[in-house]
Formats: structure tokens, sequence, C-alpha cells
């Protein structure tokens, strides 16, 4: 059979796989969709940063894993093969290389995925929406003037897009759930230490995990098999994911839809919510509604100071590997101005933090003693409108986490506590936007939320299939392609 670029766009990753496994066609055919996608569509939306020509020019093997043969991409912050460029999203870092292979990555190409390209991230992987003076603004394939959301807007919207049916993003603060939910995709945020970060340390205190968006969830879950498992010493090691089998028991579950931050939650985004609590009702399972208070004050200013430590440390290393100074000319002043609060920052500043991070828990801990499963909007707000970053902002890390907080409120409690959450395309606005909904369980629990979350995608459907972007010959794509 010959694979149209319809059908292309229309597949996940295990369809895919089986019909190069059945040699229905051929793993280069497959190659060939993605990059003929990414040309037709990424001029608009700017999801890719670049394109790997070699994976195009160059026969690719036969591969025994279980998605042989099947293209994804890579977010511009780690896990890119040695010899490829790493240039975490800033002008800082242009030029440089990764050095070194991580377990990650190794899994990742046990599974059959072929890598075809480099995914835009927000500098520094910072902030919530995509749109960097390095590569310019990521948009949701739904709505042109609206952003991808961030860190991981290049990979969720070269998903939502059907240029890969799958590609790497990560969350340390909602960066896989923000994006998952503006284009429409599926993103999920597994159980802290599911993932392991070596040969590298937990970043951001252990708030960070790397996955997959996709746009199935038994490509989720196949991933989570394929992927969890744990590397001697690293700090959270978890038994390795196993789906579960069977029926799905009733559960207890929580509705939240006010926010912890305290914003005001757009009423779309509550009817899209409080309808697929409805529909687990009627599933058989039990839900009501309830609250988290949560000093969201004292927790932002904590997370602030560990955020700006982390990426003081990440910008100081970087600059030493490309000569290049930290000052506005490498960074913009928002990046700058967070770095250089996390250069200044004392220890003790971040053992206060972890002292803030350890009541969040436990109160966490003790919110879900009576229910099984949290659901909640992914965001607050729907996709914001390119421009609403200000690259030129001089907000300290608190204050500008603080000033996305109606977006990402329901977000960055979870990073901080570790349980498994999972962004849901289950709903539209008026306008076509997507919706996403949140599933969160408890701490190791990545089962039951994946078991609910195919639940729901066979009682509601997912509709992962934005409207077309046409190729714009004005950007610099080609230049970028040409790398």
């Amino acid at each position: 059979m010959s694979l149209t670029q319809e059908e292309y766009r229309r597949c996940d990753a295990t369809e895919l796989a089986n019909l190069i496994a059945d040699r229905q066609i051929q793993a280069q055919e497959a190659i060939g969709a993605a990059f003929q996608a990414a040309w037709d569509t990424n001029g608009s939306i700017n999801a890719l940063i670049e394109l790997y020509r070699d994976r195009l020019e160059s026969p690719i093997p036969p591969s025994l894993g279980v998605w042989g043969g099947v293209p994804y991409a890579i977010k511009d912050i780690a896990h890119i093969e040695p010899g490829r460029h790493l240039e975490y999203g800033s002008r800082l870092g242009v030029g440089l290389s990764a050095t070194q292979a991580s377990h990650l990555l190794t899994r990742l190409s046990s599974l059959g995925l072929v890598a075809v390209g480099r995914t835009a991230s927000s500098e520094l992987a910072i902030a919530g929406v995509t749109e960097t003076k390095a590569f310019g603004p990521t948009r949701t394939p739904w709505d042109l003037t609206r952003s991808a959301g961030g860190s991981s807007g290049g990979s969720a919207a070269a998903v939502a897009a059907g240029i890969v049916p799958v590609a790497l993003g990560s969350d340390g603060g909602g960066s896989i759930r923000i994006p998952a939910s503006c284009c429409g995709v599926i993103g999920l945020k597994p159980t802290r230490g599911r993932i392991s970060a070596a040969p590298w340390a937990d970043s951001l205190a252990g708030f960070a995990s790397t996955f997959l968006l996709t746009r199935s969830v038994r490509d989720t879950v196949t991933a989570l098999t394929a992927l969890s498992g744990t590397v001697p010493g690293d700090h959270y090691p978890l038994e390795p994911f196993q789906a579960q089998s069977g029926d799905l028991p009733r559960l207890r579950i929580r509705l939240m839809t006010e926010s912890p931050a305290g914003k005001n939650v757009d009423p779309q985004i509550v009817g899209a919510t409080q309808k697929v609590a409805r529909q687990l009702e009627s599933l058989g399972h039990f839900v009501d509604e309830g609250h988290l208070s949560i000093d969201w004050e004292e927790f932002v200013v904590a997370m602030g100071t560990m955020w700006a430590a982390n990426v003081g440390q990440m910008a100081t290393g970087i600059a030493q590997r490309s000569g290049r100074a930290i000052d506005t000319e490498a960074l913009e002043r928002q990046t700058l101005t967070i770095v250089q609060e996390g250069i200044a920052t004392k220890a003790q500043a971040l053992l206060d933090a972890g002292q803030v991070f350890n009541r969040v828990n436990r109160s966490l801990g003790s919110f879900f003693g009576d229910f099984d499963i949290l659901l909640t909007p992914t965001l607050g707000q729907l996709p914001p409108p390119i421009g609403r970053y200000d690259p030129e902002g001089e907000l300290s890390a608190a204050e500008f986490f603080d000033s996305w907080s109606d977006v990402e409120g329901f977000l960055p409690l979870f990073n901080c506590s570790g349980q498994p959450a999972v962004s849901l395309p289950l709903g539209f606005s008026t306008d076509g936007l997507p919706i996403g909904i949140q599933v969160v369980g408890r701490y190791g629990d990545d089962a039951t939320v994946l078991a609910l979350a195919y639940q729901l995608e066979r009682a509601i459907g997912i509709r992962i299939a934005p409207p077309t972007t046409g190729h714009d010959a004005t950007s610099d794509w080609g230049k970028l392609n040409d790398r």
C-alpha cells in the first residue's frame, strides 16, 4: 500500500508500527511522510527548529522494537543524540551540541523510534509558552494566533499537526500538560522517579519528569511500559510500570474546578470539566466536589527560589561551553532576571523552600486520603494569545510564575508531590479550541490514571485533527532545515 499524508497524520505510533511490521509500508516511507508533513505545516506553527536530513537520506535499518521505524522528535533541552545540536531554546546555546547519551535516549532507541528532528522549547524551559528570540513563537495548530504552550510547545504542536505521532517533552511545572491542553494531545507527567534521569541528577528538586506527548492513550501506556525503570543511583527508585489488567473498579473521584492559585477559571473550561465528571458518574464511578487549600503565595515563592537556582546553574554551564556572556545579547531580559536571581540565591533560601515543599506534600497526602483520583481542568484559561509573554520583563521568578497562575494554577503542585497527572483532550470551546482535562492519581499509581484515561478515551472519544495549516514560504524554516 501507499501511505497518503492524510493516512499518515491519522496514525498513532502503534498503528504506524503495525503497518511497518506487516510490511504494508516501509520504515523509510514513514520517515518520508514525517518530512513531508513538516514541510506542509511547520512554516505556520514553528514546531520543529531542525530536521535531521540524514534520516531521510540514509536507509532505516530493521528494528525489533515495538515501534520499529516510527518517527519521533526530541525537545531542545536534553536527551539529544550526541553530536546533534542542543541549544536550550536560547541564543546563549546556539551552536552547541549534545555530548552524552542518556539512559532514556537508549530506551527510546530500543523501542525502535527514529528521531527526525528537534522541537522548539521556551528559553531554558522556563516559560509556559514557547516564544523565543532565538527561534520565534510556536503556535497551536488549532488557532495560529494562539500559543502552543510551553515549555514543550514544539513537541505538542508537532504531534497535534501530525508531523510525528509522538514527541519527547519535559514537565517541571506543567511543561508537558500545558502544551498538551493548548494543542489537544495527550500529555502525561509520570510519577517522580518512574523515568530515570541517568546519567544526570534529577533536576528542579525532583519536580521535573520527561516523557512523550502522544495521540492515543495506548501509545502513552506502551511508552511508559517500555521507558520506565530505574538505574542504580537514582534518587527515587520505583518498580517498572505495569498497566492495570482487567476491568476498572468503581473509583472515588474528587472534582475540583476552583484553582489552587485562587484565580478565576474560564467558564467554558469549568463546564467541560463538569461534563467529564458526569460522564464518569455514568460509567459507574463515585464523584464528589472538593477544594484544595494551599498557601499559594508561600508555595510560588519557594518554587521561584528553586527554579531560579536551577536555571542559574544551567545558564552558567551553557555559558561556559558556548563562551558567551550571560547578558541580554544571549538571554531574553526576563530570563536574565531569573538567572541572575538564581546565581545570587543562598543555600539557606533553598533549604527554606524545601520546608515549604514538605508542607505542600503533607497537605496533598492528607487531601488524597479518601479518594482515588482528582479531576481538574488542565489549564484555567484557553490557549493564551501569541504575545502575552513579555521577553523584556524583569519580574522575579516568583512574580513571573504567579503572573501565569491564572493559566497554570492547577499544575505545579503535582510536580512538587511527584504524583502522576495526565492532560486529556476531552473538550472544546465554542470557538473550537481544545480544552484539556487533568486526571491526577496517588503517588506511584500511574496504572489507575491511565486505565481511567483509556476508559474516558473510549467513552468520549479523542479527536486530534486540527485544521490543516499551510506552508508559509516567508518563514525561516528553509534556513533552519539546512542546519
